[in-house]
This record gives C-alpha cells, sequence and structure tokens, in this order.
C-alpha cells in the first residue's frame, strides 16, 4: 500500500476501537448515543452484525494480522468476531440477539445475511476454531432467521434470503438451495430494468429505485457469487454483466470534493456505497480505471470524515455530519444500524495487497473533465452539473415512501435536501406548494409521470393541505448548473390557492453568515454562504420574489448543515395558470464573478398547448414536450 493510503487503515482502525470500546460485557450489541429504537432495547444488536461487513473484509485475507492497533492499543478482531457470534447466536447469552421467532421481528433476516457472508469469508480463522456446539447453535440461528415468507418476493429483502442460505450450502449446513436458485434468477430476472438497474419490488413497474441498488442489490450479488464460487458459473457472468453496466452511471454522481447527491431512505448508512464499487472491481466488473476508482473511495470517505461523520470516540453518528439533522434517518433505524456503512472497508479490505488500487494515482472525476448531463431512463433521473462548479444535481422522476427524501423536484450536493418536517410535513425546498396560515403542501404522489431521453422530466402531482387541494402538471428541464421548471395548475377545490415555490435549501451552520436577496427589479430570491449559492428567478409575472427564510422545520431539518434557509417565489394562482421559474444551484464564486441576474438571463419561451403538449425554447435549447402515448393505445 502507498503510504499516503495510511489514512485508510488509520480510520479503520479508529472505528474498530471505537466500536470494541462501546461493545456491552457479552461482546454481541453495541452501546453508543444516538436515537433508540426497539432494536436497542439491549444495545444495539445491529451494531455488531453490521460491523461485520467491515470485519469479515478484513479477516478474509489469510495473511492479514488478525489486530489492529489505534493509539498503542491493539484490537484482536478474530476474538472479537468470535465472541460475537458465539454470544449472539446463542439463546442462554444475555447478549443473544434474538430472532423472528422470538421478537416477532423480521429484522434479523436482514441482519442473517451479511452474519452468515462474514463467517464464510472467515471460515478458516474464525468458524473452524468453533466448537460443535457453537457451529450448531450459529447454524440453528441462520436457520431460524433463514425462514422464508409464504408470499415471494417482495423487494430487496429476497437477497438477504438467499445469501443466508447459499452460506449454508457453502459450509454443509441444512439448507434450500431452490430459494437461492429462485432469488437468484426468477426474482432478479423479474425486477430487472436494464442497463443495470433493479426495481426495489416484487416485479418491474415499482419504480422504487435509490441506493439499494448499490448497497444491497449489487453487494449481496456480489456477496453470492462468491459464495457460490464458480459452482453456476453462466449466471454469475450474467449478473455481473448487469453490474458492469451499473457501475458505467456511478462515476458521474460523485461531486469533485467526493459529495454525493444524498437522496432517499438509509442515508444514515453513508460511505456504504462504495462496497459495491470494490466488491466490482475485484471481480472485474468496473468498467473504468483504477485510478477513478481510487478517487471516488478517497474523496468520498473524506467527505463524511471531514464533516464529522464519525465522533470523536470512532463511533459511527445516526446522522450524516456532525451538524446535519438525525432526520435523515428513519423509524428502523437504531443507533447501530449506521454500520452498514462499512461495507466500504469489507470492500477494501477484501482486495489483495498487491491490488492494483493500492498504488495506482489517482485520476479525476468526469465532473473535472467535463460538464455533466446523463439521462438515465430507468430510475428515471437526470444527472447535471458544470466543471466550473464541481457539483452534481440529481433530478428525479418517480414518487417513493419519505417524501422529503424522494419527491423534490432536485437533489443536489450545492444544495442538500431538507429531510426535516414541520407540522408534520416536509419544508418546500425544491418544491412549489400550497401555502396557508404558514403551512406548506409537497408532491407525494403523482397521477402521471414521464422521463424522456432528450433531458426532460414531466409528472402532474396532487396537493391537499388543511381541506384545499390542487393538482400540479411540472416539468423541468436541467442544463448544467440551471434548471428550468414549468408548473401549471390543472385544476383545484378552489378557484384561486396560494402558492410558494422554493429553489432549494441554502444550508449552513452556526458561525456562518449567509449573504440573502430579494431582488424584485430582476424577481431573483437568492443567497449565498461560504462556497454554496441558491437562487430562484420568476418569470411569469404572476409572483412575487420573497426574502429568503426557513419554514416550519425552523431551519434545522437540513441532511448535511445545522441550518438553512430557502430561496422562494410566492403568490395567488388561477386553474389553468402556467408559472415559470429558473433556478441556479452553484457555487459563491460563480455569483460574485457574474451576478444572479446574469446566471439566470436566459428566459423561456413556453407555448402550453390545449393538447397538454408544451413549447419550450430556453438556454440553447427548443423541444416540445407532450405525453407518452398511452400503453394500450
Amino acid at each position: 500500500m502507498r503510504e499516503d493510503l495510511g489514512w485508510l487503515t488509520d480510520t479503520w482502525a479508529g472505528i474498530v476501537a471505537g466500536w470494541a470500546d462501546h461493545l456491552d460485557p457479552s461482546g454481541a450489541n453495541l452501546l453508543i448515543d444516538g436515537i433508540h429504537n426497539r432494536a436497542d432495547s439491549n444495545g444495539s444488536y445491529e451494531g455488531t452484525t453490521r460491523m461485520l461487513w467491515g470485519i469479515g473484509g478484513w479477516l478474509s485475507s489469510p495473511t492479514r494480522p488478525g489486530t489492529v492497533v489505534w493509539r498503542d492499543r491493539s484490537y484482536d478482531l478474530e476474538h472479537l468476531m468470535r465472541r460475537a457470534i458465539v454470544n449472539g447466536t446463542n439463546p442462554d447469552d444475555p447478549g443473544y440477539w434474538g430472532d423472528p421467532v422470538q421478537s416477532g421481528a423480521a429484522q434479523y433476516t436482514v441482519e442473517s445475511g451479511q452474519v452468515a457472508y462474514a463467517i464464510w469469508q472467515t471460515r478458516h480463522r474464525v468458524w473452524d476454531g468453533l466448537t460443535p456446539d457453537e457451529r450448531r447453535r450459529v447454524a440453528d440461528w441462520l436457520m431460524v432467521c433463514g425462514h422464508p415468507p409464504e408470499s415471494r418476493w417482495g423487494n430487496n429483502w429476497a437477497l438477504f434470503w438467499a445469501l443466508n442460505h447459499a452460506v449454508r450450502d457453502a459450509l454443509g449446513l441444512p439448507c434450500d438451495i431452490d430459494l437461492v436458485d429462485d432469488v437468484m434468477k426468477r426474482y432478479l430476472d423479474d425486477v430487472y430494468c436494464g442497463n443495470g438497474w433493479y426495481d426495489d419490488g416484487p416485479a418491474r413497474g415499482t419504480n422504487h429505485f435509490d441506493d439499494y441498488n448499490l448497497w444491497v442489490f449489487a453487494s449481496h450479488v456480489l456477496a453470492w457469487i462468491d459464495v457460490d464460487d464458480g459452482r453456476t458459473p453462466h449466471r454469475a457472468a450474467k449478473l455481473l454483466d448487469r453490474i458492469r453496466a451499473l457501475m458505467q452511471h456511478v462515476p458521474s454522481f460523485f461531486a469533485a470534493d467526493g459529495a454525493y447527491p444524498e437522496y432517499g431512505r438509509s442515508g444514515a448508512y453513508k460511505f456504504a456505497r462504495l462496497g459495491a464499487l470494490l466488491w466490482a472491481h475485484r471481480h472485474g466488473a468496473w468498467p473504468h480505471s483504477v485510478g477513478l476508482l481510487r478517487t471516488i473511495v478517497e474523496r468520498h470517505l473524506r467527505w463524511y470524515l471531514r464533516r464529522g461523520a464519525i465522533r470523536p470516540d470512532g463511533t459511527l453518528r445516526q446522522a450524516l455530519t456532525s451538524t446535519g439533522s438525525p432526520a435523515i434517518r428513519e423509524s428502523y433505524i437504531s443507533t447501530g444500524a449506521s454500520y452498514w456503512a462499512t461495507q466500504a472497508f469489507g470492500g477494501l479490505w477484501s482486495l489483495p495487497d498487491d491490488d492494483p488500487l493500492w498504488t495506482t494515482a489517482p485520476e479525476p472525476l468526469p465532473i473535472e473533465r467535463g460538464d455533466v448531463h446523463r439521462v438515465l431512463m430507468e430510475p428515471g433521473w437526470i444527472l447535471t452539473g458544470t466543471r466550473e462548479s464541481g457539483h452534481i444535481h440529481r433530478f428525479t422522476t418517480y414518487v417513493s415512501h419519505y417524501p422529503a427524501k424522494y419527491a423534490k423536484l432536485a437533489y443536489s450536493t450545492a444544495a442538500p435536501y431538507n429531510a426535516g418536517l414541520g407540522d408534520g410535513a416536509p419544508t418546500p425546498d425544491a418544491m412549489i406548494s400550497l401555502h396557508l396560515d404558514g403551512r406548506t403542501s409537497h408532491r407525494v404522489v403523482n397521477e402521471m409521470e414521464a422521463i424522456h431521453p432528450d433531458g426532460w422530466i414531466r409528472y402532474r402531482h396532487a396537493h391537499e393541505l388543511d381541506g384545499t387541494r390542487a393538482v400540479f402538471d411540472t416539468i423541468v428541464v436541467p442544463i448544467g448548473d440551471l434548471h428550468l421548471r414549468l408548473h401549471r395548475l390543472v385544476n383545484a377545490s378552489s378557484e384561486s390557492v396560494p402558492t410558494i415555490e422554493g429553489a432549494a435549501a441554502l444550508g449552513f451552520d452556526d458561525g456562518d453568515t449567509p449573504g440573502l436577496i430579494a431582488d424584485h427589479d430582476h424577481a431573483i430570491s437568492a443567497g449565498t454562504v461560504a462556497d454554496r449559492a441558491v437562487g430562484i428567478r420568476c418569470w411569469d409575472g404572476l409572483r412575487r420574489p420573497r426574502l429568503p427564510r426557513s419554514f416550519a422545520d425552523g431551519g434545522t431539518g437540513n441532511v448535511v448543515f445545522g441550518r438553512n434557509v430557502i430561496p422562494f417565489l410566492e403568490g395567488v394562482l388561477t386553474v389553468g395558470d402556467v408559472v415559470v421559474s429558473t433556478v441556479f444551484l452553484g457555487t459563491t464564486r460563480q455569483v460574485l464573478e457574474r451576478g444572479f441576474p446574469t446566471l439566470l438571463v436566459s428566459r423561456p419561451t413556453v407555448g402550453w398547448r390545449d393538447d397538454d403538449a408544451v413549447d419550450v425554447s430556453w438556454s440553447d435549447r427548443t423541444m416540445t414536450i407532450a405525453w407518452p402515448p398511452a400503453a394500450d393505445s
């Protein structure tokens, strides 16, 4: 390993120390700060079962030392892992993890996948050293956690069952190999959408896409290929081809500083997404240079480390950063659930000591080589960004659970979103909303949606607030650090409705002083802080720019920063009205050099036809945006 990569080993050692120093007396559960849920009743078992992603990778090399050293203290990973699985799977031990039969909770099924995989990875160092009784209890726990549901299969959980049974087969334990085949063949074929993407549901058409494509679908498929060990080479090759296709897109998601346009549920898993990239590389399914992979790994990890994702005591936060809102978590995220992030280290340490990653020089990211513009039809995303700003912006089509995490008009590294709710609803960052008595609505479901290879997204979405209902037809056209928004009020429960439209959240931390403007001459609401800038310009004459402010979350709901304000437009709309805005998401330097009026100078020309086709001319683009024909027409 190059000397300049020693920080990776140091970071890992610090995580090991923080974890080991906070284990309960059994060594099977983690006792750390955070927001507790039912999985934390006796400490977090997930904090241990998920740490096995990293430990399994470290111990997978037979020549790697079993101990790591942090600040002159030595930690024996073989001993720590053995103690965890022996006591965690022993129903008579106070540290017993539990099981679905005893507790009625299915979460143990999730955990059994990586526990099984880590046991397989360390079979010569840990499993072979267990007594017959200890092995029997581990096998019993895997079996009770691996009992399949009557209805197969509903979502990514299918892979947890498959990996559990595949490992049991490899270790000579009782298993259902037909179950494994059903998941790895029929189910994965049923949810595969092309170009590497899996739809996280019972079949294609659910339209649920997020980072589970990386930290479950890709990671568990690659783990299964390891365990399968060449027994079904044709299937493995087909699945690797899909992963290779997925990896084609991945580098374009990373901003120049390593940031990622945070989006979707389980954001508390942070840098876990790196694990799939590293395992893909090990299997020859990384279609880019090794130098590019090294850049992504280093910058993405450092982005989180520099922002306090790991506490000073070495434990992992649930929040993304030291100041970011805990609203990034969902109710199922226990204090130890964020240790899923150690998939990144599991991928790193699974590489042999002579892998080229350790010696290859880093190479520039796509956003450093030129502007990014990618239309990803299967997940319904458009990625854009400019080399000048170094930021990446994600525009989304589909809506899923947790509207703040899936339904905003844009998710950007320049303006991370607000996950925190106010009065039970998301804030209006990157959203057009009803606005009544200080409360705002939010998109929660689409009535229709479309994404086009030409680079536009369209959806019809209903809003309800305090008895008022409205339906908007929205079009988003992104170019670089700008995007055009068109909204038509299709119908409403009253002839006119009060609305606001938020640009995006301008996040900052205590000690920062944002510069805020409401420029009525140019109809711009905007703000700058440190090295980021957000602005929205109104082109319709029906609304007015307002001074950016926080909303019902009190300005504390941002996933990255401790504070936030939202530049916004406000006005009363009548059914049939069409409103037009352009939004800038970028850097303060760009604003200082050109000013918001110049950055947002391009006036759109919009013609909304009676047949709902829309003629648009903006910047250097001219297009007609029409709903696609119905599937049965």
